[in-house]
């Protein structure tokens, strides 16, 4: 096994056990994804369940071709014990490491520039949980766990390491008998209607729709539509050169920058709203608006902003500020407040 595969299975091993005590704890989960987080809570009597968080997106479409190298529908061929840590087995419990045999059965859909995908390959899965002689399945909420069998369609990424594994929870979509959401999930046989009416009680209004929603009670080829379609983050776009985990951390990194950028502008905008009381000359306003011009990435807001800084110094009859009715709309939707941007001082209101 890895050195990524042993770390996350010794982590996830201590958060079983502190689930079992009542406690929680957070590491990496050495279900299918890097860089994963999990806090195990104990779940049926033949399963516990971890609640994951991916450290990949992976549950749109977009995540997909952002973060995926390449989708195929597998076959899981067979499963393989790793082995306790020491400190563990001095204990009679801990946590038991697992991998997976896959079989590709159909390539469904290929990144440009991609590694190709093997016809075979062995990926770190969710594994067991152990007391004494007795062993306990360790599953991850919300997700499929591989098991010996089934089929299913994954998203994979081919790690700097060279490994191969899941993107995240989300890229592993039940696929028994050729339909999305017919098989196992969360250790459990699945109908795709039953699967598909789990997924539609977790969309959100405004969010693009799960991949295992949209697809669900469908055949691969949909996803293959989807996933062709889908236009991938424009961050990760830019650093297909290296691998998923990479990505997302730039991705992360760019919008912890935008977010950090759209505060500032909406800062320096809070004075240009209609309650707010303050006065500006033409020449006040439109050094503000230009400011604002700066302070956006956006180009079409930027253009905006500029032209109507620029009428505002250019003269001071208000038909000739054509761009302030677009301009207002651009500052009242990044912000969420009422601004008329019009000059408000005594000296221009005679």
């Amino acid at each position: 096994m890895s050195t990524r595969g042993k770390i996350t299975g010794t982590v996830l091993g201590a958060a079983v056990a502190a689930s079992l005590t009542g406690a929680a704890l957070l590491g990496p989960f050495g279900g299918a994804s890097h860089g994963e987080a999990a806090s195990a809570t104990a779940g049926r009597g033949d399963l516990i369940i971890a609640e994951s968080k991916d450290g990949i997106p992976s549950a749109t479409a977009t995540d997909w071709v952002s973060y995926g190298d390449q989708a195929a529908v597998v076959h899981v061929t067979a499963e393989h014990e790793g082995e306790a840590d020491s400190e563990e087995i001095a204990a009679g419990e801990g946590y038991l490491s697992r991998t997976v045999d896959l079989q590709v059965k159909e390539r469904v859909w290929s990144r440009s520039g991609a590694t190709a995908l093997p016809a075979t390959l062995t990926i770190v899965a969710d594994g067991w949980s152990f007391k004494g002689d007795a062993k306990t399945r360790v599953g991850s909420a919300e997700a499929s766990r591989l098991e010996v069998g089934h089929d299913y369609l994954v998203s994979f990424a081919h790690y700097a390491d060279g490994e191969w594994a899941t993107i995240g929870t989300g890229a592993i979509l039940p696929y028994d008998s050729g339909e999305v959401g017919q098989g196992e999930y969360e250790g459990s046989t699945v109908t795709a209607a039953a699967y598909r009416a789990k997924m539609r009680a977790k969309l959100v209004t405004g969010a693009e729709e799960p991949l295992a929603y949209r697809a669900s009670t469908s055949a691969a080829s949909s996803v293959k539509t989807f996933l062709t379609s889908a236009t991938p983050d424009a961050t990760a776009a830019a650093n297909y050169n290296l691998d998923a985990a990479a990505r997302a951390k730039w991705v992360a990194k760019a919008a912890a920058a935008a977010a950090a950028a759209a505060d500032t502008f909406c800062k320096v905008a809070a004075p240009l709203a209609t309650d707010a009381g303050s006065t500006y000359t033409r020449g006040e306003l439109s050094d503000v608006v230009s400011d604002l011009a700066g302070l956006t990435d956006n180009f079409g807001d930027k253009a905006l902003l500029i032209a109507y800084a620029g009428q505002l110094n250019a003269s001071a009859d208000p038909a000739a500020w054509t761009s302030r009715g677009a301009a207002m709309v651009r500052v009242e939707r990044a912000c969420s407040i009422d601004v008329g941007l019009l000059p408000n001082d005594v000296e221009d209101a005679e």
